[in-house]
Parts: structure tokens; sequence; C-alpha cells
């Protein structure tokens, strides 16, 4: 009756298993992993001067294949910066 009244203490393995391994990276990724957030603040600096410069008004008086090479270029930057925060989050695990 004792030890009936006195509460299990949770298992240490399950509170392990509860957070999931991280694996080990190799030299290759580990360095990848190291400048990705570089990359990504480039990325982003290169959007934000593309977009601000697509925002003004004289943007738009350019010849239309400026424009549509312009349209083009901010979509390759955002598909870029969406698979280096997609890489980043691969590789933290």
């Amino acid at each position: 009756p004792a030890a009936a009244a006195r509460p299990a203490a949770p298992a240490p393995a399950a509170a392990e298993s509860a957070v999931p391994a991280r694996r080990k990276l190799s030299y290759k990724d580990q360095r990848e992993l190291e400048q990705l957030p570089a990359r990504i603040d480039q990325l982003e600096n290169a959007v934000a001067e593309l977009a601000a410069s697509m925002n003004e008004a004289a943007f738009f008086q350019q010849v239309p294949a400026a424009i549509v090479a312009a349209n083009q270029r901010l979509a390759a930057l955002q598909a870029e910066l969406e698979q280096a925060y997609a890489r980043w989050a691969e590789l933290e695990g």
C-alpha cells in the first residue's frame, strides 16, 4: 500500500526520446550551414533593393523588356531565398 501512494517518477529515457537526435553533419554540410545566414542576408538585401527600385515611378518608364527582366530577376532571387531557407532548416534538423 505504501508504494501505491508514491507517484511514479517519469522515465529518463522517455524524456530524452521526446527530443529528436540531431544527426552529425559532414564537414561540407557544416561549412554550408555556417555560410547560409550570410547568404540569406545577401539575398534578402538584393530582393529589397530590387523591389525598392521597382516601386519607383521611373521604373515603369523603361522599355518593356527591362521591366520583364527585372520581374524575372526578382522571382529568381525570391526562389533562391526560399531554397536557402529550406536548406537551412534541413541542415539544422
